[in-house]
């Protein structure tokens, strides 16, 4: 008799052992809001790094559970101007080199630690309507986005972010 009831108390243990060890699925780490941290071009070829957002780019990355997304970068110190409607040409393409938005639907792919994004518009026009393929890393509270495409300036852009806080931390 106590060999049957220790039979169903080792499987029960040896299933929570398993549950407790795996890993949370990467969409699932994934969901939230995550806070720009840096903003680098690493140039594999000259073996630069050019930090395109300055030493401290602000903005967030927002991953919700029904696989929608938006992205908002921006580098600080953009010149200000006046009239959103009339900036002079300098002002507006300064305040547009300052910044990447956009938003979409998203999905993850585990095996490959990817995204695809689903680009349904953006601050770059040549992106709207597009798909594209983001590899990112969870660990803990920090990620790391990589875009594989080539930068214009050549490289690849990485992106460090850290969980956000909620508000009522």
């Amino acid at each position: 008799m106590k060999a049957l009831l220790s039979i169903p108390i080792a499987a029960a243990l040896t299933c929570g052992t398993l549950t407790a060890g795996a890993a949370e699925p990467l969409k699932q780490q994934l969901v939230g809001t995550w806070s720009v941290i840096s903003f680098v071009n690493e140039n594999e070829r000259t073996g630069k790094a050019t930090k395109v957002f300055g030493s401290d780019p602000k903005g967030y990355f927002m991953f919700d559970a029904a696989n929608h997304f938006s992205i908002n970068l921006m580098r600080p110190g953009r010149p200000k101007f006046g009239r959103r409607d009339f900036p002079l040409p300098g002002e507006s393409r300064a305040a547009l080199e300052g910044i990447i938005v956009m938003f979409g639907d998203y999905k993850v792919n585990e095996s490959e630690h990817s995204i695809s994004l689903q680009i349904i518009g953006g601050s770059f026009p040549a992106w709207d309507n597009t798909n594209q393929k983001r590899f990112i890393a969870i660990n803990g509270d920090e990620l790391t986005y990589k875009n594989p495409t080539p930068a214009s300036g050549g490289g690849t852009a990485v992106v460090t972010l850290k969980r956000a806080a909620s508000a009522s931390e």
